[in-house]
């Protein structure tokens, strides 16, 4: 067994469903599918049932958070109404953005008129990203407003071809853009949610195959710049009814199907401490953890959902599949988290 060594590593797109959903997932239950997948800081989403919006409600979160195992941060959010509280927002060291829905998604967040989505812009202060769920025309105005305002934008889970071609276009013009993209829609299509109905339903959804294939051309050449997973968990119960929510979770999964891109020749050894950990720290400005690493055989096969899962909604859409990348173990300011493959307790 050949180990290598990587700094903790860093998603900034987390649903962990606390407050008001906390039968789908917790900090608890989610930080510690987070380290199981090689993640020592995650950043959570505001879109819960109790959104984001207040600063009364981020304080909330910061304190159920503290449960957690492994560094949890937080992205403020907004419905275009809330902008009198951006000012302390922002300062806040535990807010690393501000979230936008501009497009249908879980929570009542949406936030398509024009005039409201451009006073957020104009009055988010610059500095920390603005992070957008937007896709086609919706992410074309948000690309107009972050330049016209000089922010920061982060453009969020990139799923189609002429997204990818849009961010290229406006990182060559010198905007301040940075794009994720999730490891489902590097490896699933509309085909697969074809056969899998609800399992494989999320927001946005599944693309073609020459969305897929830009998705990759995209993080090869830098255009997408971070690994996100978009961590959705529903529970089982939730994914069988009719109509499903969307969403799929992530966390535990993300780095065996990067090391399996790997080891297909998709995707390059070098690159994945690029997309996994350096440039998520560099655009959600996060402090580096002292004595944080994770190691892991890259060659290493595992089968997943073979030894259950830590996230509390129990499924992976990769459920069976053969990844690569064992993570062996994860170390957290000097607290050993994962020995030999498994959590410490």
């Amino acid at each position: 067994m050949s180990l290598i060594k990587l700094p903790g590593l860093i998603d900034p797109h987390v649903h962990l469903r606390e407050p008001g959903a906390t039968q789908k997932e917790d900090f608890l239950t989610g930080s510690r599918a987070a380290v199981k997948g090689g993640f020592t800081f995650i950043i959570d989403m505001p879109n819960n049932p109790y959104p984001t919006i207040t600063m009364e409600r981020l304080r909330e979160k910061i304190e159920l958070a503290k449960k957690a195992v492994c560094g949890v941060g937080f992205h403020y959010g907004t419905n275009g109404l809330n902008t009198a509280s951006f000012a302390e927002a922002a300062v806040h060291p535990s807010v690393f953005g501000l979230k936008l829905y501009c497009n249908h998604t879980t929570g009542e967040m949406l936030l398509e008129n024009p005039v409201l989505v451009e006073k957020v812009f104009s009055t988010w202060p610059v500095g920390k990203p603005i992070l957008v769920h937007a896709e086609g025309d919706q992410l074309k105005m948000t690309i107009d407003y972050a330049l016209k305002h000089g922010q920061r934008l982060h453009v969020c889970h990139i799923t189609q071809a002429d997204e990818v071609v849009m961010v290229r276009h406006a990182k060559a013009e010198g905007q301040q853009i940075t794009a994720g993209v999730c490891p489902h829609h590097l490896y699933m299509t509309g085909a697969d949610r074809e056969k899998m109905g609800s399992w494989a339903t999320m927001k946005p959804p599944l693309g073609t195959q020459a969305d897929q294939d830009e998705l990759w051309n995209g993080l090869n050449d830098g255009t997408i710049d971070i690994v996100e997973t978009d961590h959705a968990p529903h529970t089982i119960e939730e994914k069988k009814r009719q109509p499903a929510p969307f969403g799929v979770p992530g966390l535990e999964t993300a780095v065996g199907l990067m090391f399996k891109a790997v080891h297909d020749g998709k995707f390059p050894l070098e690159k994945i401490q690029a997309v996994m950990h350096d440039n998520a720290q560099k655009i959600f400005a996060i402090l580096e953890y002292a004595d944080t690493y994770i190691e892991l055989d890259p060659e290493k096969t595992w089968k997943v959902g073979a030894s259950g899962y830590e996230s509390k909604c129990g499924w992976s859409p990769f459920d069976g599949w053969e990844l690569y990348g064992a993570v062996e173990k994860v170390v957290l300011q000097g607290k050993i988290l994962i020995e030999a493959g498994k959590l410490v307790e």
